[in-house]
């Protein structure tokens, strides 16, 4: 009976997965792509600030490590309050804040990646570093967090009532499935420019502002906000 009951249950995941997927690609192709563009975003850019981070601030900077591993308990703090602080803005601001600029969003994310890089290439004060990087990051999450509101809200008025559960599961397993691949790869990368950390992150930077730059068009072309 429990085999039994534990096929079923496999066998209504595997047909609300496909229906979903039907969904997104055949009649809602517009939130296809902008998953697509999500994933690429997470791949890029959100993993470089999840892995390098943490790698830069403890062990590159000339912090000390315990200096290091506390300034890094506050950045931490910091970029909360800045994903925090997008949630609220996008609340705020939601009537002036239309879903076809939203690909100005991720090109202002793109932009405030390469204050970093520049910073670590010309500066040797740790600290100074500490400081630019922190705030860079602060309005990335921030920002992030604006456009992440934007897009629940575009993906929920698409989507009928009855699939809006579903589609949403299925984006955010998408969409975390990038992470890991970007975690890895940018663990590999760090490593392989070991005293040239700068140039990996102008290299995210870089990626990220073509991504955003060559699918402005798409948002462009989404439906208005309904009043």
């Amino acid at each position: 009976t429990k085999q039994k009951s534990s096929h079923h249950i496999w066998k209504m995941v595997e047909e609300d997965f496909s229906k979903s997927i039907h969904f997104i690609r055949k009649e809602k192709p517009t939130i296809g792509k902008v998953l697509l563009i999500i994933c690429g975003i997470n791949l890029f850019l959100s993993s470089m600030i999840l892995v390098g981070m943490p790698y830069i601030i403890t062990e590159v900077l000339d912090l000390g490590a315990r200096e290091g591993n506390k300034l890094y308990g506050f950045a931490q703090g910091i970029f909360a309050i800045g994903g925090l602080a997008g949630g609220i803005s996008a609340g705020v601001f939601a009537n002036k804040l239309t879903i076809q600029k939203s690909g100005n969003l991720i090109i202002a994310c793109a932009i405030c990646v390469f204050p970093i890089g520049f910073s670590l290439f010309l500066f040797s004060s740790g600290f100074l570093n500490y400081i630019i990087m922190t705030a860079c990051c602060f309005l990335i999450l921030a920002i992030s967090a604006i456009f992440t509101v934007q897009m629940m809200a575009f993906i929920q008025r698409e989507t009928p009532q009855s699939f809006i559960g579903k589609v949403i599961a299925v984006i955010f397993t998408v969409t975390m499935c990038a992470q890991p691949l970007g975690n890895a790869f940018y663990g590999i990368l760090f490593e392989i420019c070991k005293g040239f950390e700068y140039f990996v992150i102008l290299f995210s930077g870089f990626v990220s502002l073509l991504i955003a730059i060559c699918t402005r068009k798409i948002f462009m072309k989404l439906s208005p906000n309904k009043e």
